[in-house]
C-alpha cells in the first residue's frame, strides 16, 4: 500500500510538472498579479532609511542582471535544439555538460531565480520574498524533476553519470568546463530579446505599484512615480528594439547563424 501511495504521489508530481512546464512563461504573470494584495497589505516600504532602499534596491537589480547575463552565457553557447523555448514537448538533441551546464544541470532556472530573486527584493517587502522563493521552488522543482526524467531516458548512463558530478540547481563554480560551441551572439538577439523586455517591464511594473501604494497609505493620496516619464522612455525604447528583433528573426535571415 505504501508503495503504492509513493508511485500515486510520484505520478501526480510528474502531471503537474508537464503541466508547469508547457505553461512555465504564464508563471511570473500570476507572481506580479499576486504582489498587489501582498503589498497593499504591509507597510515595509516606508520604515526603511533612504540609504537602505537605495541600497537593496540596487542589490535587487544586480541580481536581476546577473541572471540575464547567465542566461545570455547559456544560450549563447549551446548548440539548437538545445535550452529552447519549447511548450508542448521536451527537446533535447544533444546533452549540455560544458559551460554553464558544468556548475548546474539547470543554469537558465537559476538565471530565472536569480532574477526573481532579485524582482523580489526591490519591493523592498520580506513577505513577498519568502513567497517567490517558495512560489518558485515548487514550481521548478516539479519542471526539473519531469526534464531529468526525460534527459535519464534518453541519454541514459550517461546523463546519470553527469547527475553524479554536477548539482542539480545552485551551481558549483569550481566544476566549470568551457563550453565546447562557440558563442553566438546572434542566437541571444534571436532567443532573448522577449526574456529581457520581461525583466525590464517587471521592475518597472513592480516600482510603479510600489510608490502607488505608498504614496495611497502615507499621504491619502495616489501619486505617480516619480520617474514616470524615464520608465515610458525606457520601455518605449525597449519595446521598439524588441520588436524590431522579433520581426528580423521572422522575416529576414539577419539573425540566423
Amino acid at each position: 500500500m505504501k508503495n503504492d501511495n509513493n508511485m500515486q504521489l510520484n505520478n501526480k508530481i510528474i502531471l503537474d510538472g508537464n503541466f508547469l512546464f508547457k505553461y512555465r512563461g504564464q508563471i511570473p504573470i500570476f507572481i506580479l498579479i499576486l504582489a498587489i494584495p501582498i503589498l497593499s497589505t504591509s507597510d515595509y516600504y516606508t520604515i526603511y532609511t533612504t540609504g537602505f532602499k537605495s541600497l537593496f534596491q540596487l542589490t535587487g537589480i544586480m541580481l536581476g542582471l546577473f541572471g540575464l547575463i547567465l542566461r545570455y552565457y547559456t544560450i549563447g553557447t549551446t548548440p539548437n535544439k538545445t535550452s529552447g523555448r519549447n511548450r508542448n514537448q521536451q527537446i533535447a538533441k544533444t546533452l549540455n555538460t560544458t559551460g554553464s551546464y558544468s556548475i548546474t544541470r539547470n543554469p537558465l532556472y537559476f538565471a530565472n531565480w536569480m532574477i526573481w530573486l532579485g524582482l523580489s527584493l526591490f519591493t523592498l517587502n520580506y513577505v513577498f520574498i519568502l513567497i517567490t522563493i517558495l512560489l518558485f521552488h515548487i514550481v521548478y522543482e516539479r519542471i526539473m524533476l519531469v526534464e531529468e526524467q526525460f534527459l535519464l531516458k534518453k541519454f541514459k548512463k550517461r546523463y546519470s553519470d553527469f547527475c553524479n558530478h554536477v548539482p542539480v540547481f545552485f551551481p558549483n563554480p569550481y566544476n566549470f568546463k568551457k563550453s565546447k560551441h562557440v558563442f553566438s551572439f546572434k542566437k541571444i538577439l534571436r532567443q532573448e530579446y522577449s526574456s529581457t523586455l520581461s525583466t525590464i517591464v517587471s521592475f518597472i511594473y513592480l516600482d510603479i505599484i510600489t510608490q502607488i501604494i505608498y504614496s495611497k497609505k502615507s499621504l491619502g493620496i495616489v501619486q505617480l512615480c516619480n520617474d514616470i516619464y524615464i520608465y515610458i522612455f525606457t520601455l518605449v525604447i525597449s519595446g521598439y528594439i524588441a520588436l524590431c528583433l522579433k520581426m528580423f528573426r521572422t522575416y529576414t535571415t539577419l539573425l540566423d547563424d
